[in-house]
């Protein structure tokens, strides 16, 4: 059983467990996700100067955590009981108090006098347990926030930012010096007008009028028909780590991938919403504009990824999504998006799936397109197909009901397709610009009626 579902049954004391036999249960679940990435770790251990709940050694240092499960906010007593117990220890073992229902005044002011001692809540752990950070990568953080910046309670948010006081975009607009469409080369080719440029860019959505592209940095906001180049660009959301395309919800708040889990940002805040996933999953938009996803993780053991992917509405906290096959093996999706009712369409590689979810069918469908990497919907039986040829990158319609594709357009972009996202009449593409005999991520906008028209006519 994953970390995470053994959370989830913690949260829900399954089979009748007492709220004690949940903390032990805690406390080994702590151990194990430590563990998981490779610290040195045990739990419940019991000495003449009483019990401790889990310990640990990372880089050079002991480290031992209280781990709280309150229904409110615990007050200073569990971090007296915590200093106690470090004082009768070797000088330099350091403290973590973990609770999950967060602290009151009192244990935070008391905190600030505790130089070896820091505090945990509810995101912290939850993105240790569901594979958001790894353990090493907490703990360094913490001992970072306390030993260069004094504080023993650092939020989650900003634990993941850049360390740097200035944000440096990986991100520019305008268009890479040195490319040209010819240089695609790409027999009656469609031209795209290529808008930014970056480095190492994985994902391209839609939220609020603009793009959202990920970045090394984060997620990057520009406007969908941008300005002079040089424009200086400014995260909407500081992370390090992120992948994939973001998820805009429409209400303020942003799910975007990193690690073996989902975040939700909103208001400069990060929660964890769903983990677990051995492989990073693909975010997408479902019914009444819900946040679905689609899981390709597999065994560790399977690394061929036949196992079959699966379709994931994400809940509201941890733990809370549902799931149902999604009708390919793992290894061969690229993207899903909604169709209409209970139905969804997966884009694979080689064939795809329609899926009904109340009837528990799926349909196969070839895939038009041989390196498929962007998805749009155009209608409840239509969708847009973006994917890499030869040459050049390749557009395509879909007609899902009754299995037709039109003839594939070319573009003048090349390189792997990292995604398409729609914002009004324009089509959006993250792929690639050859410049300087490398291949230099780019996004590009077409004109996404008249590309339609062109591919009807291809058609006809």
């Amino acid at each position: 059983m994953s970390l995470t579902s053994q959370y989830t049954d913690l949260r829900n004391l399954a089979g009748g467990m007492s709220t004690s036999v949940r903390g032990t249960r805690f406390n080994m679940l702590l151990a194990d996700a430590f563990a998981r990435d490779g610290v040195d770790t045990e739990a419940d251990q019991r000495g003449p100067n009483g019990e401790v709940d889990v310990a640990f050694n990372y880089d050079g240092t002991w480290w031992l955590l209280e781990a709280k499960w309150y229904a409110q906010p615990i007050d200073v007593a569990p971090l007296r009981h915590l200093r106690d117990m470090l004082d009768q220890r070797r000088p330099g073992t350091m403290g973590i108090l973990a609770s999950l229902s967060g602290f009151d005044d009192s244990a935070r002011r008391r905190s600030e006098s505790a130089r070896d001692v820091v505090l945990l809540d509810r995101p912290h752990l939850e993105a240790l347990i569901s594979g958001v950070v790894s353990g090493p990568e907490l703990i360094s953080g913490v001992n970072r926030a306390l030993s260069v910046l004094g504080h023993p309670e650092i939020p989650l948010a900003f634990l993941l930012r850049p360390r740097r006081a200035e944000p440096q975009s990986s991100l520019a607009l305008g268009v890479p010096d040195g490319f040209t469409a010819a240089s695609v080369a790409a027999q009656d080719g469609v031209e795209a007008d290529v808008i930014a440029h970056g480095q190492s860019l994985s994902g391209i959505a839609v939220g609020g009028g603009h793009l959202l592209i990920t970045s090394p940095d984060g997620v990057m906001t520009v406007p969908g028909r941008p300005g002079r180049s040089g424009t200086k660009l400014r995260p909407r959301l500081e992370l390090t780590g992120a992948t994939g395309s973001p998820l805009h919800c429409g209400n303020g708040e942003l799910l975007v991938v990193r690690g073996g889990g989902v975040l939700r940002s909103r208001a400069d805040e990060l929660t964890v919403t769903a983990g677990g996933f051995t492989r990073a999953p693909l975010l997408f938009q479902g019914p009444d504009a819900a946040a679905w996803l689609l899981d390709l993780g597999t065994d560790e053991d399977d690394w061929t990824g036949n196992q079959a992917a699966n379709l994931v509405q994400v809940g509201r906290e941890l733990g809370d999504e549902q799931r149902w096959p999604a009708g390919l093996p793992a290894g061969n999706c690229r993207a899903a998006c909604w169709l209409h009712d209970r139905v969804f369409f997966v884009l694979g590689s080689g064939h795809s799936a329609v899926v009904d979810l109340d009837t528990g069918s799926s349909r196969w469908i070839r895939t038009p397109l041989g390196q498929p990497g962007g998805l749009i919907r155009l209608d409840e039986r239509r969708v847009l197909l973006v994917g890499r040829g030869d040459v050049a990158v390749q557009v395509t319609i879909l007609d899902t009901a009754t299995e037709h594709a039109v003839p594939p357009v070319a573009v003048h972009l090349t390189g792997h397709v990292a995604g398409a996202a729609r914002l009004g009449d324009d089509l959006y593409v993250l792929a690639g610009a050859p410049v300087d005999a490398t291949i230099r991520p780019v996004v590009a906008r077409l004109d996404l009626q008249s590309l339609i028209r062109r591919l009807q006519a291809g058609a006809g």
